[in-house]
């Protein structure tokens, strides 16, 4: 069975449906999913099988509102142009939300009524389980869909992903919950112990405990390769770019392509030996030196990626080799790293 194990990170989860939609297009068959925090309702929505939903949902997703902030505060704190009045009201707000002991999680409740997911997620044969802790108890809790009541779902999915901002309410059985991540951000040995013989992680690279895990030789674990930006942030667009990074950035691991800041297409050692052929012995040297690799392959792959970063190549594409060499070859810039990429000989 292969499982897929979804890490918390706030509003960094929209990265995990552009991971979930690269298994897809790679063909690959997920048997069951848990996860933490917002890995947690990620998660109990892919085992639902509502990936377009999910997908929809992160693709017009207004953080702020969800979080139960007002709309005047979420444009005072987007707009660029400093306003002190403003500036005194927006702390005003905040002054206020402590006050009340913390944030209201209404809109959240709101959202998993709405979503309504055990509907379908019951009589999925997919399995879900999700991780929180019992504050009353001091108690971590592994959950799965057979250890959860239809009518708590939502209550428990609320309590994975009660972080310490929220206004603390008794969730199920009278009594508090906290944020998963307080105990283990990201689940994979919980899917190792129902008999998982491949676990894929996705991490968030968010704040949280993270256990060793059980078996090491079948997790496979998928990160950002760039910066999500903040657990909270509340641009859509930078929400948006994290979908296409995690589409991305699964496909390179899925598919074991190339690559450290960008993606290419799979090429063997010897093809990048071979392209060094002509390369004299001074610059490699150099080259060798500047990127701190001996090795041919990481050093054209770092050279191209040095180049291409700073002529802006678009991060969400996948590159043949041969093809950026030649786009670079046709530059006018003649030193240092570009002149050692025009050295290098395809045919």
């Amino acid at each position: 069975m292969t499982g897929l194990a979804l890490a918390g990170g706030g509003a960094r989860g929209a990265y995990q449906i552009g991971v979930y939609m690269a298994f897809k297009k790679c063909h690959i068959k997920i048997d069951g999913y848990a996860g933490t925090s917002i890995g947690a309702f990620n998660a109990a929505m892919l085992a639902a099988k509502r990936d377009k939903e999910l997908l929809l949902f992160w693709q017009t997703v207004n953080i702020g509102l969800l979080l139960g902030l007002s709309e005047e505060y979420l444009k005072e704190i987007n707009n660029k142009k400093i306003n002190i009045e403003k500036l005194k009201e927006s702390i005003n707000y905040v002054k206020n939300i402590i006050l009340n002991k913390g944030l209201s999680t209404s809109k959240l409740k709101a959202l998993l009524e709405e979503l309504d997911i055990k509907k379908t997620l019951y009589a999925s044969e997919k399995d879900f389980g999700l991780v929180t802790v019992n504050a009353s108890e001091l108690k971590p809790l592994y959950l799965f869909k057979e250890d959860i009541k239809p009518n708590l779902l939502n209550d428990y999915i609320l309590a994975s992903c009660y972080l310490p901002i929220f206004k603390m309410e008794k969730i199920v059985d009278d009594k508090f919950y906290l944020d998963g991540g307080f105990y283990d951000n990201m689940p994979v040995n919980s899917l190792l112990k129902r008999g998982y013989n491949q676990v894929y992680a996705v991490d968030l690279k968010a704040i949280g405990i993270k256990k060793k895990y059980l078996d090491k030789e079948k997790v496979i674990v998928i990160r950002p390769s760039r910066s999500l930006g903040s657990i909270l942030t509340l641009n859509q667009e930078k929400i948006n770019n994290n979908i296409k990074l995690g589409y991305y950035d699964g496909m390179k691991v899925l598919k074991k392509l190339d690559g450290y800041k960008y993606i290419f297409k799979k090429r063997n050692d010897w093809y990048y030996k071979f392209l060094l052929r002509e390369v004299n012995k001074k610059m490699l040297g150099d080259m060798k030196k500047f990127f701190g690799t001996k090795d041919s392959k990481k050093l054209i792959i770092k050279a191209l990626e040095y180049v291409m970063t700073k002529e802006k190549y678009d991060y969400y594409h996948i590159y043949a080799p041969y093809e950026v060499i030649n786009k670079i070859k046709k530059s006018s810039n003649n030193y240092g790293v570009y002149r050692f990429i025009k050295y290098l000989k395809i045919i």
